[in-house]
């Protein structure tokens, strides 16, 4: 309790001296906003379920981890899980706050083209250093996620003629994020059962 209430202060002490700082009210950092811009309550429901979605992947990641990392389970599933849980946190994050359309653009003066490159390269070094995990999985619902995701950001680059394309590009991205969420809940509940199972057989004899 005392670490965590620690934590929640910190975290709004620093949003205090941002809003005095930056001369931006507080109640903008802690009202929702669709209160804050009285908008209607549907704004935004796509992304919300989203990020939803997001946030249960990351958790189960790290807490299939945190239960079989005293078992005999494999030190690369610990792995794979620990990093899975890292790489969806940081999509979690990006989607949630922004980052790569606001924040690194607007704050922090990076190209919208320089961070695509290194979230890619970060993908890309994940995928290597976990091949062999990947391959053993039911990697075919990972690639249809990836794929859903890349074509919802290709579809955002495009010049659609129709009012709606940012629904279209939107559409495609909940898939690949719902998508995301089925390959890591069936790779943790897969490894989870496989532990159990060799538990009850080890009691059993």
């Amino acid at each position: 309790m005392v670490i965590t209430y620690a934590i929640t202060t910190a975290i709004l002490s620093i949003v205090i001296f941002i809003g005095i700082e930056f001369n931006v009210e507080l109640d903008h950092f802690t009202q929702d906003p669709v209160t804050v811009m009285d908008a209607p309550f549907y704004l935004g429901f796509f992304s919300h379920f989203g990020i939803l979605f997001w946030c249960g992947t990351a958790i189960l990641c790290f807490y299939t981890r945190i239960i079989l990392r005293n078992t005999s389970t494999n030190s690369e599933h610990l792995k794979f899980m620990l990093y899975s849980g890292l790489i969806t946190s940081l999509l979690l994050f990006d989607d949630l706050f922004l980052l790569h359309e606001s924040v690194f653009p607007e704050f922090l003066n990076m190209n919208k083209g320089t961070v695509y490159v290194v979230y890619v390269n970060i993908i890309l070094l994940y995928l290597l250093f976990f091949r062999n995990e990947i391959l053993e999985s039911e990697y075919v619902i990972l690639i249809i996620a990836s794929a859903l995701i890349a074509v919802s950001q290709f579809v955002d680059m495009l010049p659609m003629p129709l009012p709606e394309d940012s629904f279209l590009e939107d559409a495609v991205k909940l898939f690949g994020i719902v998508t995301w969420f089925i390959y890591y809940a069936r790779y943790c509940f897969q490894k989870t059962e496989a532990v159990f199972a060799e538990a009850e057989k080890s009691t059993s004899r």
